[in-house]
């Protein structure tokens, strides 16, 4: 595994990780244990794609495989710093809409991200 990969996947975990204790701490008041259950799920989603691609990506081209790390970084960076940003600032009716907004928005980032990276593999393959 390359140097690359191992902080990758580092970064995974500590996205999951601080996205789920900036998730509970955020609904630390909110009695229904069943919502922040599914909050935690849907802030986790984005990395159990991530981490289901990474999988995958072991027989990609060369060039594509960066191309992941980079928007899992990505990932891990917008999502730890939007939460932080909703927890550190006081308690507002629309609380959540971060929460439920950023994990859709890193779907498509890595969506694009592998869009971007398997049409540079076709376009390099062909020449």
């Amino acid at each position: 595994m390359s140097a690359l990969r191992a902080r990758t996947r580092v970064a995974v975990l500590i996205g999951a990780v601080g996205s789920i204790g900036l998730t509970l701490y955020a609904g630390r008041q909110n009695p229904s244990n069943l919502l922040m259950v599914a909050f935690a799920v849907w802030v986790l989603s984005p990395f159990v794609l991530i981490i289901l691609v990474d999988s995958a990506s072991t027989r990609w081209p060369f060039l594509a495989r960066p191309v992941l790390n980079g928007a899992t970084l990505a990932v891990t960076a917008i999502s730890l710093v939007a939460y932080a940003a909703r927890v550190l600032r006081p308690p507002q009716a629309q609380a959540a809409f971060v929460f439920v907004v950023v994990p859709p928005v890193c779907w498509f980032l890595i969506a694009g991200a592998l869009a971007g990276a398997a049409w540079s593999s076709r376009a390099r393959s062909r020449t």
